[in-house]
């Protein structure tokens, strides 16, 4: 498998235990440090232990059921290291979906392992 496929798939099976709402799982999909670029606010994570998933705070503010990639596309590509340009959905329980984000994501491989060090993305805000 390539550099882009590997990494790919990472990406793929961190969204498989983020939908699963797995925070076991979720967190064994990163390298930390990790750093959460939100808007202009970085929000850098030391450990996993530091970690906190965004899952609960999704069900009980959005009714979000679900995500889906919309397109990954390969934006730079080393051995261990690819940068994704990427968007996803989110869908609630009835198969709505509800909003759409375009991001970046850098996923690196580390002792052999691939995982996300960065995701940044734009959320723009909503409401008066």
């Amino acid at each position: 498998m390539s550099a882009v496929e590997e990494a790919k798939k990472a990406m793929e099976d961190y969204f498989a235990a983020f939908n699963a709402q797995d925070e076991e799982a979720i967190r064994n999909h990163f390298h930390f440090p990790f750093s959460w670029i939100i808007n202009t606010r970085v929000r850098p994570v030391a450990t996993a232990a530091d970690f906190e998933s965004p899952v609960k705070t999704l069900v009980e503010t959005e009714g979000w059921h679900h995500s889906v990639f919309d397109y990954i596309e390969a934006v730079q590509v080393w051995d261990n290291k690819v940068h994704f340009k990427l968007a996803y959905s989110r869908y609630k329980a009835d198969g709505t979906k509800y909003v759409t984000h375009e991001a970046l994501w850098v996923v690196t491989k580390v002792n052999g392992r691939w995982g996300i060090c960065l995701i940044s993305l734009n959320i723009p805000k909503t409401g008066s």
